[in-house]
């Protein structure tokens, strides 16, 4: 029932790296991510469906649109984006119907002319880099993901050891719901880098999908112990916390509370445990427990993280949503198609 709205807390948290004799820090070339602005055709269809490829981009600078993209999606683990999404729908269903339409258009314009745009860059120069990924990024804010997967294949052709097309490539296809072939991909990745969060995230939500139980949890675990073996402690403790996340993929709240709880044992200077235990509370509907958890969290989540306003919107989400919306929202982002 949980393993929809489960798949949400930003996976920036899982780089987050604080120090148990230093102050908290926030290095921005090792956490890449950007909160989700949702750019759907119509703003009913926000609130009633959620579309997961209608990402846009929060930065214009166009060498920075596709890896952000690419961020936004694969990054999300627990509830972030989801109740992020439902609080701004909420916000501009509010607002007059002309305002709605108006703020629709424009966003669709605004893509069909960047595209446009791209596309003439491509006649004249078809591995024109920034062409390509312009291209993509209105592509899979548009949804359409099996246009965007030629142009990133393009991509990889043009620049093949870049491992965020790669990742893209991948994300494709497990959005198209081909789950043998995005598995392939991203352990073909891990071939290459065995630690590389991202591609492990990856792969263990295409396992989840494919109704592969307790191998999800051998293939991280199997990661974990290269990470201890290489004596890499911050990808370690990353894993550790993907495993927890995980757990609340699958429904299995209680153990990724003790998985949590661990965590937060082996540093209590790291917020992200306690944001994600807040969470899971708020889903056993243990609202005094979660209201702790989030208040620790916002004791040690420095005030300089980019994402902080973003956090504190999940964490009020969290804490005013029943337990049976979240329930109800799980279930509608992440059921299982066919």
């Amino acid at each position: 029932m949980f393993s929809s709205f489960a798949t949400k807390i930003p996976l920036c948290l899982n780089h987050y790296n604080p120090k148990l004799d230093q102050p908290i820090s926030y290095n921005p070339l090792k956490t890449p991510f950007l909160p989700p602005l949702y750019t759907p055709k119509t703003l009913s269809t926000l609130y009633s469906k959620p579309q997961k490829s209608s990402i846009l981009a929060c930065s214009w600078k166009l060498q920075k649109e596709i890896p952000n993209f690419f961020n936004e999606k694969i990054v999300f683990l627990l509830v972030g984006s989801l109740l992020f999404m439902g609080l701004r729908a909420k916000h501009v269903l509010s607002l007059p119907k002309p305002v709605q339409e108006s703020a629709s258009v424009v966003v669709e314009t605004q893509g069909e002319e960047e595209e446009e745009m791209y596309v003439k860059l491509l006649e004249k120069n078809p591995r024109y880099v920034e062409g390509l990924k312009g291209v993509v990024n209105v592509k899979m804010r548009k949804g359409k993901t099996k246009e965007a997967l030629k142009y990133v294949e393009k991509l990889i052709e043009v620049q093949p050891r870049e491992m965020e097309w790669r990742l893209l490539e991948a994300l494709c296809y497990e959005m198209m719901g081909q789950l043998s072939k995005a598995k392939r991909l991203f352990k073909d990745i891990l071939k290459q880098r065995p630690l590389l969060l991202r591609a492990l995230h990856g792969l263990a939500m295409v396992m989840h999908k494919n109704f592969e139980g307790p191998a999800v949890f051998e293939m991280l675990n199997g990661a974990l112990e290269v990470a201890r073996k290489e004596k890499r402690v911050n990808e370690e403790r990353n894993i550790k916390i993907l495993v927890a996340q995980m757990h609340v993929v699958k429904g299995e709240l209680e153990e990724a509370l003790q998985k949590f709880q661990l965590l937060v044992k082996e540093n209590p200077r790291d917020f992200r445990p306690y944001l994600c235990q807040g969470i899971v509370y708020s889903l056993l509907d243990k609202k005094k427990e979660a209201d702790e958890q989030f208040e620790i969290y916002r004791t040690l989540v420095p005030e300089e993280f980019p994402q902080r306003g973003f956090l504190d919107d999940v964490v009020l989400a969290a804490k005013t949503e029943t337990r049976e919306q979240l329930a109800k929202e799980f279930k509608n982002e992440f059921s299982y198609k066919t």
